[in-house]
């Protein structure tokens, strides 16, 4: 299966229409790129990251 990689933004985006309370901010995710934590890619200035790991970290997982 391949990787659903997507921006910083949209991966926001997602995790605030699987829970729309949820405390998870941009700076937190980009503070996961930098310190790798979850899988990424540095493209300029934006992060590509794993959507699906960044889910199973939150332990947001279907």
């Amino acid at each position: 299966m391949a990787a659903r990689m997507r921006t910083i933004r949209d991966a926001l985006k997602t995790i605030k229409e699987l829970d729309p309370g949820s405390a998870v901010t941009y700076n937190f995710i980009k503070q996961l790129c930098e310190t790798d934590k979850i899988t990424n890619v540095r493209l300029n200035k934006k992060y590509l990251l794993n959507l699906d790991e960044l889910l199973k970290f939150l332990n947001m997982e279907d």
